[in-house]
């Protein structure tokens, strides 16, 4: 059979070889439990025959839900998001899911989010840092009862089910190893503090450093957003001073390799004259020079256990189950960017 013939084959040529109604091919299409054996395989028979692939709209119509997952965020820019969005992509496509990506951000009006539901119909929404947060948003997802998971919240929202690390843990771990590698004078740059996981991460510093008796100075944390251009300006700020701190925790990669290239503009030696940590374990994490100790998130693995639970959810034609909170390891990824301090 050509490909052309293939891409017009309809639900009613897959019923007329299978010997059943184009009702009960729609019904087995859209995942039905209660459908005899006999005929489940012989539809699953006629649609290997004829390459049948069921369109979007017509899926939607027969089973009266949508086959769309919507990937809401604030800023689709970042290696963290483009990791989150090729889990997601992969998780969708083997599961012939497709995916909308749609910006939102604290301006979002209810009302505006409310005709963006309205419009597509989705199977499920997965919420990315910040807007896991946004009551607005929420509450809209709420009341249309559509299975929301969020990624690495702040605060735990009825009926939905969140996923991520232990962000506190994570950073509590690397300032250890650097106080354990002898540095005492530990500077710090903050991710963007709207997102709950960079208040996370200055937390479970600041915990370490106290734990261990040492001072968090504030003219040595700086400010970042998460965004190579912040690090730049955060790490000048703490490297330009005349006493300056012998190791540098960022809250992730992007700022990190930041932090090293200013310390290479300034003839600062790393990691000989300054150790620098990072967080997420980018691909950028193993290229840079040196190539940096860091933590690893699973950001793909996070995106893909979302889509699964939704893909689970809307196969059962209800709510996320299982809510509440799915957190994954981290593990502590040790580079040359650290050592142990000359002073």
């Amino acid at each position: 059979m050509s490909t052309r013939k293939k891409m017009n084959v309809t639900i009613a040529d897959v019923a007329r070889v299978a010997g059943v109604s184009v009702t009960t091919v729609s019904r087995i299409l859209n995942g039905e439990k209660y459908v005899r054996d006999d005929k489940k395989k012989a539809v699953e028979a006629a649609v290997e025959k004829l390459g049948y692939r069921p369109s979007l709209y017509a899926r939607s119509l027969a089973g009266n839900r949508s086959y769309v997952i919507g990937l809401l965020l604030d800023d689709p820019q970042g290696d963290y998001l483009s990791g989150i969005q090729r889990g997601l992509l992969k998780k969708c496509k083997e599961a012939g899911l497709h995916v909308v990506v749609e910006v939102f951000d604290k301006t979002t009006t209810f009302e505006q989010i409310q005709s963006f539901l309205s419009s597509l119909g989705l199977s499920g929404v997965i919420l990315t840092p910040p807007i896991c947060d946004n009551e607005v948003i929420l509450a809209a997802l709420s009341k249309r009862k559509i299975p929301t998971i969020r990624i690495s919240p702040g605060r735990t929202f009825a009926g939905m089910t969140d996923i991520g690390i232990d962000n506190f843990g994570a950073a509590y771990k690397m300032t250890e190893h650097l106080i354990g590698l002898g540095h005492k004078d530990i500077g710090f740059i903050t991710g963007d503090t709207e997102h709950a996981d960079a208040r996370e991460r200055l937390q479970g510093f600041q915990s370490a450093m106290a734990d261990n008796g040492l001072l968090v100075r504030r003219d040595w944390v700086g400010r970042g957003t998460y965004v190579f251009a912040s690090g730049l300006t955060a790490a000048k700020q703490i490297l330009s001073q005349e006493n300056r701190p012998t190791a540098i925790f960022a809250s992730n990669d992007e700022m990190a390799a930041a932090t090293i290239t200013v310390a290479h503009e300034m003839r600062i030696d790393v990691p000989g004259e300054l150790s620098v940590a990072g967080f997420d374990d980018l691909p950028l994490a193993s290229f840079i020079t040196p190539p940096l100790t860091t933590i690893r998130q699973p950001i793909e693995e996070m995106a893909i256990a979302a889509a699964t639970k939704l893909l689970d959810a809307h196969q059962a034609q209800d709510a996320c189950g299982d809510t509440g909170a799915l957190t994954m390891d981290f593990a502590f990824i040790e580079r040359k960017s650290t050592t142990r301090p000359i002073r």
